[in-house]
């Protein structure tokens, strides 16, 4: 512990020397104040979902909407968040002029599946006429979807986060199966050639968030589909791992050494600067009865659980 202490009092100079030249760059760019002119806008969130209000704990109170307005004359950017501190509601006050709808999303959206749109593309502010932008889901269906696929069926609430069963799309899914027949089909993800004796391969579903690493554990040739899952990567809040877990959960929540879900972890790896947003850190969950081992990746700032990887144990 006296290491890490001398090691941060060492590195925390140079780190805040670093910080404070990218504050400075990012000062030199075409970036506005919200409060410098008169002509005066509203920006809301409207028809909001009552599923919002239903997320996970640690999503809900993490979820913003972040919009950028441009001014078409001067190109300067104007960043605004909507949140639950201030309602989801924001004015601001700029100079007379255009400004086009320049970026608009939710910073949630690979936990929730939000995608965000405004009622106009772009607004035109003057002192003597106050204006609004309402912004909205896109995809309020996809999202009501969504949200209903990663509520924790029982069975998964239940198991031991061993157990080797995971929930995707509303199916409970034995990870040790003989072959991954039935993960693949939940999924698209292909492989063209059969895969060799003992041959490992790979296959991804990008708008899932979930890559499978396969293995043919024959000693011939076989079809990528006959092989056995020997590990999966979850990188997208689309999976519910074993008593509930889910991508976008807070840290504390999993892995708290006697409050957590999961306990305290066998041990940590990558980042010995946890918590100060430069590098992510892993918890790593070890079965010595069976030889599976649980990857949870932290982050970088003690927010939210990014990833989670299952790996099943090796075959010799």
């Amino acid at each position: 512990m006296q290491t890490f202490k001398q090691l941060r009092k060492r590195l925390l100079p140079l780190l805040l020397g670093g910080l404070f030249l990218t504050l400075a760059l990012a000062g030199c760019g075409k970036t506005g104040k919200l409060d410098e002119g008169d002509c005066k806008c509203t920006i809301s969130f409207v028809d909001i979902p009552r599923e919002l209000s239903m997320l996970e704990e640690n999503v809900k109170k993490n979820f913003s909407i972040q919009l950028t307005l441009k001014n078409i004359t001067n190109e300067k950017q104007y960043h605004i968040t909507l949140d639950q501190d201030n309602s989801f509601k924001k004015e601001i006050s700029l100079h007379p002029g255009v400004y086009s709808v320049y970026t608009l999303y939710a910073n949630q959206s690979s936990n929730t599946g939000i995608s965000m749109a405004a009622d106009v593309q772009s607004v035109e502010l003057s002192a003597d006429k106050p204006s609004e932008i309402h912004v909205f889901v896109d995809n309020a269906e996809e999202f009501t979807q969504h949200w209903m696929s990663v509520q924790p069926m029982p069975e998964m609430i239940l198991a031991d986060k061993f157990d080797g069963h995971i929930q995707i799309n509303r199916q409970i899914v034995d990870l040790r199966a003989a072959n991954a027949s039935e993960l693949i089909s939940q999924l698209d993800v292909t492989h063209e050639n059969q895969v060799p004796a003992y041959g490992k391969i790979e296959v991804s579903d990008g708008q899932m968030g979930v890559r499978l690493t396969l293995q043919n554990q024959s000693d011939s040739p076989a079809d990528w589909h006959s092989c056995k899952l020997i590990g999966i990567y979850v990188f997208k809040n689309n999976v519910v791992f074993p008593q509930g877990v889910t991508l976008g959960m807070s840290p504390e929540t999993v892995c708290h050494s006697t409050e957590g879900l999961y306990g305290e972890p066998d041990k940590f790896s990558r980042s010995l600067l946890y918590g100060w947003g430069f590098d992510d850190t892993y918890a790593i969950y070890k079965d010595e009865k069976t030889g599976d081992k649980i990857t949870v990746n932290l982050g970088s700032g003690n927010s939210s659980i990014q990833s989670i990887q299952y790996d099943l144990a090796q075959f010799d």
